[in-house]
């Protein structure tokens, strides 16, 4: 499994395991990922070990069709690994130093910021698919959410991929701060606009395995994601 990973349909039915099975797998799996000691840095024997646990998910997972089963891949959920694009950049931390630019599909300014986590909000109704960045300044005196705004199809032909418009983003304060804080503490010059509309880039996400608390990703730019279940109302759309 290297860079993307297209999975035909008949994969997900290749054969039956035990509760046990997976459970060991998954186990197994938070441990490898668990084994950066926080620092989000994995040398080649780690990827190599966590890819080979995904590979041996992947065909177990309960929800082998996701386009019957939207309502169980939707809700929020947090990146425990994220490998940004092919193998050589697996090494890069989820927290990190980055840019607005980056982040934002070249819609908001080169101005630098630390990436703390990052959250998804999929809801199965309105078919939205929202990437959630929790970010702070530099020096850490101020946080926010970066929210990368987007909707969802699926087709019959590929029932795990989510094609994604992501169309929208969007810099907000959970704690009150208001826009002019906000463009101050990041650098934005006073005139800058906090959300902004762009034309949507074409992409997807093939959700290769979801259970009630574990999902993996493979994405359309050579991306591997492994999340965990959250359980809040959402920062982007709001969950019952």
């Amino acid at each position: 499994m290297r860079g993307e990973v297209i999975l035909a349909p008949h994969v997900f039915y290749g054969r039956k395991s035990s509760v046990t099975d997976v459970t060991t797998l998954k186990s197994e799996l938070l441990a490898a990922i668990d084994a950066d000691g926080g620092t989000g840095h994995y040398d080649d024997a780690g990827i190599e070990a966590i890819h080979a646990l995904i590979e041996k998910l992947v065909p177990l997972s309960p929800i082998p069709r996701p386009i019957d089963e939207q309502e169980k891949v939707a809700g929020p959920w947090k990146s425990l690994f994220a490998q940004f694009g092919p193998k050589h950049t697996a090494g890069k931390p989820i927290t990190h130093e980055t840019s607005f630019k980056l982040l934002s599909f070249n819609n908001l300014p080169d101005a630098p910021l630390r990436l703390l986590a990052i959250e998804q909000e999929i809801h199965a109704v309105s078919k939205d698919y929202n990437n959630v960045h929790i970010i702070e300044t530099i020096d850490g005196s101020l946080r926010a959410h970066l929210i990368v705004f987007g909707h969802y199809d699926i087709e019959a032909e590929t029932p795990q991929r989510y094609g994604v418009a992501f169309s929208r983003v969007g810099l907000v304060s959970p704690d009150g701060a208001s826009d002019a804080e906000l463009r101050s503490a990041f650098g934005f010059s006073a005139d800058q606009s906090l959300d902004i509309g762009f034309k949507p880039p074409k992409l997807h996400s093939d959700v290769v395995y979801c259970d009630d608390d574990l999902r993996i990703n493979f994405g359309s730019m050579g991306g591997v994601y492994v999340m965990s279940r959250l359980h809040h109302g959402g920062h982007s759309v709001a969950f019952a």
